[in-house]
């Protein structure tokens, strides 16, 4: 299919335009489009469009110790969500988020739209959650993408003992509930991340007028 594009950058604070024109290949047209195809149903599931609802706390008490709380979503919308994530959370498959990442950037080579792009690449790894707080089991980082994966590998998508095991050490020191709150909380970040990206693919696209985010980009 067609891949032509012609963007208009609308620069906030500085007020500068910038106009983009080109053409993507087609296969990596094709990609884009799937992977929009893909986004707008994952967005649609009723674990988002609740809002996707996830919390807990910790605290310590001198009689009692740590204490937990949680609170968690209806575990069937969970399992839904995780069924229309894999096309764009597993490496295996063409539409995987950071390849669609480097397809953009690998033809629009603005400066706006790569830091843009790297942004949402921040979101969706976890590296922006981080900076607001650091889970460690002795010494391993328990709100990472890694140890996200090892969870859905071992129970989720696959039931890989060695990642079963990793996984139940770190619940002899956080209760299965926390756990998965963390893990609900760097998904979340995913989903977040798809959204932006998928609204700009979709102005690439011609299905969509505008979008705005640092910049404001119009067809």
């Amino acid at each position: 299919m067609e891949g032509k594009y012609n963007l208009t950058l609308s620069v906030k604070n500085t007020e500068e335009v910038i106009s983009l024109q080109g053409q993507f290949r087609e296969d990596d047209w094709d990609r884009l489009e799937d992977f929009v195809e893909y986004a707008d149903a994952l967005l649609r599931t009723t674990y988002i469009q609740d809002g996707m609802h996830s919390a807990f706390t910790m605290r310590w008490d001198h009689k009692l110790g740590m204490t937990f709380d949680t609170q968690l979503p209806a575990w069937d919308s969970v399992i839904v969500f995780l069924h229309k994530f894999r096309p764009l959370g597993l490496k295996s498959e063409s539409t995987y988020f950071y390849k669609i990442c480097n397809v953009l950037t690998k033809e629009l080579t603005h400066p706006y739209i790569r830091n843009m792009v790297q942004q949402q690449r921040d979101v969706f790894s976890g590296k922006t959650l981080q900076t607001h707080y650091v889970i460690k089991v002795n010494d391993i980082v328990v709100n990472s993408e890694n140890i996200l994966y090892d969870w859905l590998n071992g129970y989720e998508y696959h039931r890989n003992k060695e990642k079963q095991v990793l996984i139940e050490s770190l619940s002899s020191m956080l209760p299965d509930d926390i756990m998965k709150s963390i893990f609900l909380s760097l998904l979340n970040e995913k989903a977040v991340a798809i959204h932006k990206v998928t609204s700009f693919t979709k102005i690439l696209l011609g299905q969509q007028s505008s979008f705005e985010d640092r910049i404001k980009i119009i067809n």
